[in-house]
């Protein structure tokens, strides 16, 4: 088939892969590049935001580290912190919005509304608690993030699977006497893999950005830590005098975002296509 005035499904893929692999690929193997499990002191000798020169090939970030080794051991703290939260939000999530589809009102009623408090809570408002409390572990950092994606992914799953589980088929394995775990979690989890897989896709930036305003907030990961969203944060101020240190972490991140979208999209396509 031809794909005239766009870019062939094929290509598109391999270029969502690139993206998402690159970043990811830095993720589990920079730390090995680079060598030690800590990036290693630029020196007395290097000068914060200094541009990239002899031994700094990326330049120094403001406290004059090497920006280069930093990058190389900041992917993993975002794609374990990042992907902690999006399980936790899953994990509570899916089951939540499947038993508030369900045939009791009552029941639909209590949950939601229950979400409905959560969600009132402004995120940076919790954060800001946490911090307050002295709950600024990365864990605590982690499940807070999480739980405050709860009450989206809840009524998302509830929106899905409402037209589903009113159909007839449902009603006659009800009649069979299946109980409710068969129903939702196998019957109708079939129905909700593609809307839940887009919303996966389109949460990841908007967890990454929590995680790093919790982080400027000084929760869960030091100011020191070379995670990616962290350096961001912490080089902002001087994005026009060292731009590498900002740049180079921030193009990551979007690649391994927009990668993930196009992925999660290519597939969904593929699931459509009529044979």
């Amino acid at each position: 088939m031809s794909h005239r005035g766009g870019t062939s499904p094929h290509k598109r893929q391999w270029a969502a892969a690139v993206l998402l692999g690159v970043p990811v690929l830095l993720a589990a193997a920079g730390p090995l590049a680079g060598g030690s499990a800590e990036p290693p002191p630029s020196g007395p000798a290097a000068l914060p935001s200094a541009p990239p020169g002899p031994g700094h090939p990326l330049g120094t970030d403001v406290l004059g580290r090497d920006v280069l080794a930093l990058v190389l051991h900041g992917g993993p703290s975002v794609l374990g912190t990042a992907a902690g939260a999006l399980l936790i939000a899953y994990a509570a999530g899916v089951p939540l919005g499947l038993l508030a589809a369900g045939p009791r009102r009552l029941v639909d009623e209590a949950v939601m509304r229950a979400l409905d408090l959560l969600l009132a809570f402004p995120g940076l408002l919790v954060l800001i608690t946490l911090a307050a409390t002295g709950h600024r572990r990365w864990y605590w950092l982690v499940a807070a993030a999480g739980l405050l994606q709860v009450p989206a992914v809840a009524r998302l799953v509830r929106g899905a699977a409402l037209a589903p589980a009113s159909r007839t088929s449902v009603e006659a394995l009800r009649m069979q006497g299946y109980g409710w775990a068969y129903i939702h979690l196998r019957h109708l989890a079939r129905e909700l893999a593609a809307p839940v897989a887009t919303d996966a896709g389109t949460r990841f930036p908007l967890v990454l950005y929590l995680l790093a305003s919790a982080n400027f907030l000084g929760l869960g990961l030091p100011s020191t830590s070379p995670d990616w969203a962290v350096l961001i944060e912490r080089n902002a101020d001087a994005l026009f005098t060292q731009p590498y240190a900002v740049l180079v972490p921030a193009g990551l991140l979007m690649s391994m975002c927009v990668g993930g979208n196009l992925l999660v999209d290519h597939a969904l396509a593929r699931r459509r296509r009529v044979p």
